[in-house]
């Protein structure tokens, strides 16, 4: 294979798809990674709401190892979230016969995008954390958020009318495609 049948084979829609659906993925496993010592969390959460936040290094239950922890995990978790998105789009790659590359790229900018910013998820947070909003309890809320955003991801990669837009109208991949049937 040239370079030229390599760089014909790469797919920018399917590389977008899967990018989305990955940060989708990520964000899902993120947020319930927080739920890993939720108890803990939510007892120093309404702490700091209390009256005497002043005092808040004088709370005997306070462990700073511990608190630095829950993030650490919630961070891990959401790494295993874009782990499980690879292993999702290398097999529906290798499924439709799409090269096994464009998944790799996939990989690659996400954890890039990871080790950057999050996916600017700050600036969409208030969009996707909408559903969560119906909800009193935080851990009932952390449930619907990211389970709606576990829902999307997985929309994209399964979707029929998104393999149907990933495949395109290439008739280069295509002719490869239907070779590889024969």
């Amino acid at each position: 294979m040239t370079f030229s049948d390599f760089t014909l084979k790469l797919n920018w829609r399917l590389m977008t798809a899967h990018v989305l659906a990955c940060w989708f993925l990520f964000h899902a496993f993120w947020q319930l990674g927080f739920l890993y010592d939720y108890s803990y969390l939510e007892e120093v959460k309404h702490h700091f709401n209390d009256q005497n936040y002043n005092n808040i290094n004088n709370y005997r239950n306070l462990d700073a190892v511990r608190i630095t922890m829950i993030p650490f995990h919630a961070a891990m978790i959401g790494l295993i979230g874009i782990l499980c998105s690879f292993v999702l789009s290398i097999s529906l790659s290798l499924k439709y016969k799409w090269l096994w590359a464009n998944s790799v790229i996939v990989l690659l900018v996400t954890l890039m995008l990871f080790c950057l910013d999050r996916f600017y998820y700050g600036y969409l947070r208030h969009v996707f954390h909408f559903p969560g909003r119906f909800f009193n309890s935080d851990w009932a809320s952390i449930l619907a958020n990211s389970s709606v955003m576990l829902a999307i991801g997985l929309l994209l990669f399964f979707l029929k009318r998104m393999i149907k837009f990933i495949d395109g109208d290439n008739p280069v991949r295509k002719q490869g495609r239907e070779q590889s049937f024969e």
